[in-house]
């Protein structure tokens, strides 16, 4: 008798629907906040499964963050239809895991960004990324360290981009994972499944 416990199969059809959309591309501002400021995480994983589980339900958080006293999730603009979130496999059979990066492309190098960059260079960071759905993704982990990639370009000439680029690396047993819980923000608390604040949408 096999002693495997987690040999149950939930696969199921995948299928595509005609006419459905799918769009690509993020929304125009990302969600952050440093690693040391969340008190814990929500249950992503074998916490949560079930041999009746979905697939929907693998690669998704379950419940909220909670943070530290007065910590909220800062928001960080970005230039439009420049930021994006990418995920490959990696690693050896048996111990694969998935490298998650975003990439947050933010307007202007001035004093603010700059000094937003100075802090988050040897910082923790954890990010969540808005599709263009409202779905929030997660780019970080509980188990892994997140490293950041900074970078400026002033440009040279009147049409070249003066930017900051945040590039955002993780490895996580789960392809971004979405966050459909809450996302605590100074202008009030934000749906990861919606991209809602209260009765009406952030941004666009």
């Amino acid at each position: 008798m096999s002693k495997c416990t987690d040999k149950e199969s939930i696969y199921e059809d995948i299928e595509m629907c005609r006419g459905k959309k799918s769009l690509p591309g993020v929304r125009g501002y990302v969600f952050g906040i440093s690693k040391r400021d969340i008190v814990s995480w929500p249950i992503i994983g074998e916490g949560k499964k079930t041999p009746d589980a979905a697939l929907a339900d693998v690669a998704k958080y379950e419940g909220d963050f909670v943070l530290a006293s007065d910590k909220k999730w800062h928001k960080v603009g970005m230039i439009p239809n420049e930021g994006q979130v990418q995920v490959e496999s990696q690693g050896s059979y048996g111990s694969k895991t998935f490298k998650v990066t975003a990439t947050i492309v933010v307007p202007g190098t001035e004093e603010e960004v700059s000094g937003y960059i100075s802090e988050a260079n040897n910082d923790e960071m954890v990010y969540l990324v808005l599709q263009r759905n409202g779905k929030a993704r997660m780019v970080g982990s509980g188990a892994f360290t997140p490293e950041l990639s900074l970078s400026q370009d002033t440009g040279k000439t009147a049409t070249d981009a003066n930017s900051t680029t945040i590039s955002a690396v993780v490895d996580d047993e789960y392809p971004a994972p979405f966050y459909p819980g809450k996302i605590e923000t100074a202008d009030g608390d934000v749906s990861g499944e919606t991209g809602k604040i209260a009765s009406k949408t952030v941004g666009s």
